[in-house]
């Protein structure tokens, strides 16, 4: 569903957690192991809809995703595969806009997902 939307890639971004446990120690430098054999890696998503495609995104996201606490299966633009996701906290923000007077109103929804690496 959030497929029906234009994905925005001017503020599209990866920040995957840390697989690494680091000890400072009282001289030296640090020591650090890799603890983690796979990483969540949250995505900072901005996605473009028409006002019928944002009342469908909340009919999805409210339903079908339980308001955001369920997983789905989206595409990834870095390298178009499909990757099990889910919305972070199941919080999004919309806002309303206008291209130009008479224009339709159109929303960007922005959103953080997360998934395995």
């Amino acid at each position: 569903m959030i497929g029906y939307g234009k994905l925005l890639l001017r503020d599209y971004g990866e920040r995957p957690e840390s697989a690494i446990l680091r000890t400072d120690m009282e001289s030296g430098p640090a020591k650090q192991a890799k603890v983690r054999s796979k990483v969540l890696v949250s995505r900072s998503v901005n996605i473009d809809y028409s006002n019928t495609e944002y009342g469908q995104f909340k009919t999805w996201f409210n339903g079908t995703l339980g308001y955001g606490a369920n997983w789905f299966y989206w595409t990834d633009p870095r390298d178009g595969g499909s990757k099990l996701a889910r919305i972070v906290r199941g919080e999004y923000e919309a806002k309303a806009y206008v291209k130009s007077m008479g224009d339709e109103l159109r929303w960007q929804v922005s959103l953080t997902l997360e998934s395995w690496e």
